[in-house]
């Protein structure tokens, strides 16, 4: 016990000679301490700033997207109810003012979620005006990041679909088999086995297509694309 209360003491007496030492040299040179504590405050304010800036700017970033999401999904014609959101008069239009409204965000609110969900909307806007290589271009500039992102997931399956259409299909293997060992994570190994699967199967390639379909079924029981496999498989016996 003796013991324990001598440590404490010492313990106790070392901490109060640093806080005298520090003291001591504050007193000594309060220029320099004034300096440091003006710059510690100074980062911290600085600090908080920014945090409220990027938590306002992304809240920005997310009611503009909003709006031009509402845009690009707004009726054409006389199928709108007054006073419910936005409508054309032709489907040119409702495009044009989707692209414009997706373009401002993309360009104002750069590197934030909103900005790539914009430069999404862009590439479908393309398709649906039928510049398939604009919509692929844009498509390749997401997918290319090469992450798990949900809107990098999502490009990556637009993308296949585009090229498939465009008899691209082989070209499509390779990555996918990337995608399907975990090496590539811009889609989930099951969706991506399931891609694979469907590009052999568009390819004439049956027998490889059923045998990952079967791999499918075995290797991830709980995949939402198990029963469409299981139903292909049935097809095709």
């Amino acid at each position: 016990m003796a013991r324990k209360l001598k440590r404490k003491e010492i313990k106790r007496d070392q901490f109060i000679t640093l806080i005298d030492r520090a003291m001591a040299w504050t007193g000594q040179n309060w220029k320099t301490a004034s300096i440091v504590l003006g710059c510690a405050v100074a980062l911290g304010l600085a600090y908080w700033g920014l945090t409220l800036l990027a938590a306002s700017r992304g809240g920005a970033a997310a009611r503009a997207l909003g709006e031009a999401v509402a845009t690009f999904a707004a009726p054409v014609g006389g199928s709108a109810a007054a006073g419910e959101g936005p409508s054309f008069a032709t489907n040119a239009e409702r495009l044009d003012a989707a692209e414009k409204a997706f373009r401002r965000v993309a360009s104002r609110y750069r590197f934030t979620a909103p900005a790539r969900t914009a430069r999404l909307y862009l590439a479908r806007i393309a398709e649906e005006r039928g510049d398939v290589d604009g919509a692929i271009r844009l498509l390749s500039e997401l997918a290319d990041r090469r992450s798990d992102n949900p809107v990098v997931g999502l490009a990556t399956l637009d993308l296949l679909r585009l090229r498939l259409a465009r008899g691209e299909g082989k070209q499509l293997v390779k990555e996918l088999e990337g995608m399907v060992s975990g090496k590539d994570q811009r889609l989930p190994r099951d969706l991506a086995l399931f891609q694979l699967a469907r590009v052999w199967e568009r390819e004439g390639n049956m027998e490889e297509a059923i045998r990952l379909y079967r791999k499918l079924t075995e290797d991830f029981p709980e995949s939402p694309y198990k029963f469409e496999a299981q139903q292909r498989l049935s097809a095709a016996s």
